[in-house]
């Protein structure tokens, strides 16, 4: 029997294999759920719950999207299927699909809270959004839901560290700890370093270096890694760096808990946050004595048990410290690791190489598309619009959105053939390809961050717009540590104007290349032995002061 939804039936199979996926245990509830639509009849919510529980099984993420096409065709046009079905389609890979399903569910219904968010950030991942009044009205009804929106994906949206914390806050439930107060340590401090992200990934980009430089003489590593990659050269680099390496990507949560706790780490560095592929119930547990948060999630992860989160005194200043859950350690001038081993790029002209025009003022984004939204393109457009002698070149990631971008361009009255796409290079070739760039603009509530570093590394100036969170404030601390902190703006009319009098003065901007050229092997953001061990000295002392207070004692800056 199939019905849409089981109203005053009895149907103790469903009930249980709803409680066990509950209780995390997926494979019973699988088989409980199966029983369930073979005995007890075929409804929308029993393949709506089988394809959550298939969803959380290893390598079943196509049986998820099918349990979950079967639910949405015995709903009908039910909106909450629908939009269930979008984000199967997107966990599957196939993100335009995934738009057409969610812009369906919210035909029928514009304030459905599962679909809004998710069609929001893909509308801007394929250049669909109309205008920014259409996307600020869609953001205001997805925070007026109550329901939570995922934080990275709310980083792009909305500068304000408070609206931040309030999503990130209750996104972990919280676990009992045990006990594991920082003590005295006997011979080299232990450190873990956790992540799915130990391949070529930003992350890597920017610790490689310091991986390198740790002294040895004072620390152990310990390197658990959630999603091994070994033909990347990054896991070899990891491999080769950790004392003890361990890949834990078929461990459960509770066996890799107990696998560090094992390890009898000092500390453990949380370098994935609330991102792709994170574990946060392991530091929930409480895995090591002192818990940081670093460099993967660019705000507060609200994690009881993160003791601490590394910034520097830009990207959170004191008086913002209380949007964020954990207390701070700074830096003493940037956050953000830098490789100063990695090639410098050739100083030639090398445009014709790259399709780019020798004739021409460019101007470039290399943010991922997720992050530039209507104000943003709005803002390129009026710059571009005042410099008539100016293309921008435009990344893309691994899509094709010409006709998307050319669409975007005559509804600003703008030459579509002076927005040139471009995709995804190798690391080396992406920065000599950013060396032919005359300026780089950036995003707003979600800066540049890797991509920031790249571009000063390859001598390229970047124009950037301090906000208040700690992601719209990143590129002023890296422009900051890279010595000149003049190119970052405090308003829209000064981010416009000093984009339009770079493009025009053409002594101006070359001063500005040759100052990054010259800084490159002296300035504090490319000092990578510098900044090691000040981050060594900041853990170490930490640790220490947590060592001789107790346990409550030992964050007085927790919110």
């Amino acid at each position: 029997m199939t019905v849409p939804f089981s109203r005053g039936t009895s149907r103790p199979l469903y009930e249980q294999a709803v409680a066990l996926l509950r209780g995390g245990a997926f494979l019973r509830a699988e088989g409980m759920m199966q029983r369930s639509v073979a005995e007890e009849g075929e409804t929308a919510l029993s393949y709506h719950y089988l394809s959550e529980i298939l969803s959380r099984l290893p390598d079943r993420v196509e049986d998820a999207l099918q349990a979950q096409q079967q639910a949405a065709d015995i709903a009908g046009d039910h909106p909450v299927f629908l939009a269930a079905l979008g984000l199967r389609l997107h966990d599957a890979g196939k993100d335009v699909a995934a738009l057409d399903v969610l812009e369906r569910a919210l035909v029928i219904d514009p304030n459905c809270p599962l679909a809004l968010p998710w069609a929001l950030r893909l509308r801007r991942r394929f250049l669909r959004w109309t205008d920014e009044a259409q996307e600020d009205q869609g953001i205001r009804t997805a925070l007026k839901s109550g329901r939570l929106i995922d934080p990275l994906m709310l980083l792009s949206f909305i500068d304000d560290p408070e609206v931040q914390q309030a999503h990130s806050q209750p996104s972990v439930a919280v676990a009992r700890s045990a006990d594991h107060a920082p003590k005295a340590p006997r011979g080299k401090l232990r450190i873990g370093y956790f992540s799915a992200d130990f391949c070529e990934h930003a992350t890597m980009h920017l610790i490689a270096g310091m991986l390198k430089a740790h002294d040895r003489t004072r620390f152990e590593f310990y390197v658990y890694d959630f999603l091994p990659q070994p033909q990347s050269r990054y896991h070899t680099l990891i491999r080769d760096f950790a004392d003890i390496y361990h890949d834990i990507s078929q461990i459960d949560d509770a066996g890799a808990v107990a696998l560090a706790r094992s390890d009898q780490l000092n500390i453990a560095v949380d370098l994935k946050g609330l991102t792709t592929d994170c574990r946060p119930v392991l530091f929930e547990h409480r895995i090591a004595p002192m818990q940081v948060s670093f460099l993967g999630f660019p705000g507060t992860t609200a994690i009881r048990e993160i003791d601490f989160m590394i910034a520097d005194p830009i990207t959170i200043p004191a008086a913002e410290e209380r949007f964020y859950n954990e207390q701070i350690l700074r830096m003493p001038i940037c956050y953000q690791p830098n490789d100063n081993t990695r090639p410098v790029p050739e100083a030639d002209n090398l445009r014709a190489k790259y399709g780019l025009p020798e004739d021409k003022f460019i101007f470039a984004n290399f943010n991922h598309p997720h992050k530039v939204g209507p104000r943003e393109f709005g803002v390129w457009m009026n710059i571009l619009r005042q410099v008539p002698d100016a293309v921008l070149l435009f990344y893309t990631g691994a899509h094709d959105l010409s006709l998307e971008l050319e669409r975007q361009a005559r509804r600003h009255e703008i030459d579509p053939s002076r927005i040139l796409p471009c995709g995804i290079m190798t690391q080396t070739a992406h920065i000599e390809r950013l060396a032919q760039v005359d300026l780089c603009l950036d995003c707003f509530a979600y800066n540049a961050h890797t991509t920031a570093s790249d571009a000063l590394w390859a001598g390229v100036p970047l124009l950037t717009l301090c906000g208040r969170q700690f992601s719209a404030r990143v590129a002023t601390s890296i422009l900051s540590a890279a010595g000149v902190p003049e190119l970052s703006t405090n308003s829209l009319e000064d981010y416009v104007g000093q984009a339009v009098r770079l493009a025009v003065s053409p002594d101006e901007i070359n001063a500005l290349k040759r100052t990054l050229r010259r800084n490159r092997s002296s300035c504090a953001l490319f000092d990578t032995k510098t900044w090691t061990r000040d981050y060594e000295d900041l853990l170490t002392g930490a640790y220490l002061r947590g060592a001789s207070n107790s346990p409550t004692e030992r964050r007085p800056g927790a919110v």
